[in-house]
């Protein structure tokens, strides 16, 4: 639809008989207005996934009767959620979105980089704050391979419990393959502390991160209340990604992460990356596996369950351009016509880059010119048609780091954002 800013008050005050709201896939921000499902008495279906929504969600919606599906994904919701509400989110039978049996989680590993995190070394009680609807409160959004909630338990402990759908795979190889992704200790890797399988319920307990993802940083505020990312902050947040993508790598040739995008690109309090969803891609049928995974896919990757390394820099690459343009992979039209980051930028000759290309946000720092455009470049090797022509992850880290060597025109002393 294309709409943006926040609801009024009394939007739908006089709509007594409406039984469907679908707002999705637009950019509505700010809280919910309180009076929005007073009225509604005879709400049936209600989308709102896809939107920059905040605050806690109103009371009222949690009694309206006659509602059968919820969709409040892709938002930045908070606070206590209605164990009613949190059954028409869920996907699978109506099955509450916690379980009443524990998470088992894998055995502890050392860590490969020192802050890498590690693992719970007991069992979560997922369900346990669940019961009473005041232990546990959620803050749910939807991802390429299922939803995620944010839980926070009876401890005080905040967690990020990603609930799986289509996973086919047996009991034995899906426990395998979470000893593995469990192993993966990094610093810029979101730490996996826990698993859970039962039939069709699979559950995966990840560390919490504060501040969302890159994608919601970039694209998610444009009005004139917008925190401007600098071009510090961006080369930071694109040297861990590339560091957690490139150790990755370096636990074997067969080893990839096969869904690079900014929104699993998450960000810690200080806006420390952490590279999230890695190991996901091959469990998951392909009925969960979108055709093209919104620009961010190399063109010669036919089936997205076997991504090779590659491919995991063509995405990097297009990851690069998403911070350097502020554009969303999908996002850039060429005379009305939808062209994908790379070809876009491609089609910019490099003389032009500058005016033409670069995030008006960046434009300010003109000592660091030359810097933005050497990491356009790097992005632009890494996005080629031919694989073989692309560098490696460590040699875009070496690449990036050179970038980031601490010089006479650094920007705001270390600060990652700007006051505006």
């Amino acid at each position: 639809m294309g709409l943006s800013g926040e609801l009024p008050p009394k939007t739908f005050s006089n709509m007594t008989n409406l039984q469907t709201l679908s707002l999705r896939y637009n950019a509505l921000s700010g809280p919910l207005p309180p009076d929005l499902f007073t009225s509604l008495s005879s709400l049936r279906n209600l989308y709102l996934q896809h939107n920059f929504f905040t605050g806690e969600v109103p009371q009222a919606l949690f009694y309206l009767t006659s509602l059968v599906r919820v969709n409040l994904a892709e938002n930045d919701f908070s606070g206590p959620m209605s164990s009613v509400l949190a059954r028409k989110q869920s996907r699978s039978k109506d099955e509450p979105v916690a379980n009443e049996r524990g998470v088992e989680a894998p055995p502890p590993q050392k860590s490969a980089e020192a802050g890498g995190g590690g693992f719970f070394a007991a069992a979560i009680g997922v369900g346990e704050g669940e019961r009473g609807g005041e232990g546990l409160r959620l803050r749910f959004w939807e991802g390429t391979f299922g939803t995620a909630y944010k839980a926070v338990l009876e401890t005080g402990l905040a967690v990020a419990v990603k609930r799986l759908r289509d996973v086919t795979m047996p009991e034995k190889e899906f426990r395998k393959k979470m000893e593995e992704i469990g192993s993966m200790d990094h610093l810029n890797l979101v730490p996996l502390r826990a698993y859970y399988y039962n039939g069709e319920e699979k559950l995966l307990v990840y560390e919490y991160m504060p501040m969302g993802s890159l994608s919601a940083l970039l694209h998610g505020n444009k009005g004139a209340s917008r925190t401007p990312l600098n071009w510090e902050a961006r080369a930071a947040i694109a040297l861990g990604a590339a560091k957690g993508v490139s150790y990755l790598h370096s636990q074997g040739p067969t080893i990839s992460h096969g869904n690079i995008k900014s929104s699993n690109i998450l960000l810690t309090k200080s806006y420390e990356p952490r590279v999230s969803d890695f190991g996901l891609a091959q469990l998951v049928g392909p009925a969960a596996t979108p055709n093209r995974l919104s620009g961010y896919r190399a063109p010669e990757v036919t089936d997205p369950h076997r991504v090779s390394q590659k491919a995991d820099v063509y995405s990097f690459g297009v990851l690069l351009l998403e911070l350097l343009t502020g554009k969303a992979p999908t996002h850039t039209l060429v005379n009305e016509e939808g062209v994908d980051l790379p070809r876009w930028v491609q089609s910019v000759v490099r003389e032009e880059w500058t005016a033409e290309v670069f995030d008006l946000e960046l434009l300010r720092y003109q000592n660091v010119e030359e810097d933005m455009v050497q990491l356009l470049q790097l992005a632009v090797d890494c996005t080629v048609q031919y694989p073989d022509k692309r560098p490696s992850m460590d040699e875009v880290v070496a690449k990036i780091e050179e970038l980031c060597r601490p010089s006479s025109h650094d920007v705001n002393d270390g600060d990652f954002v700007e006051e505006s």
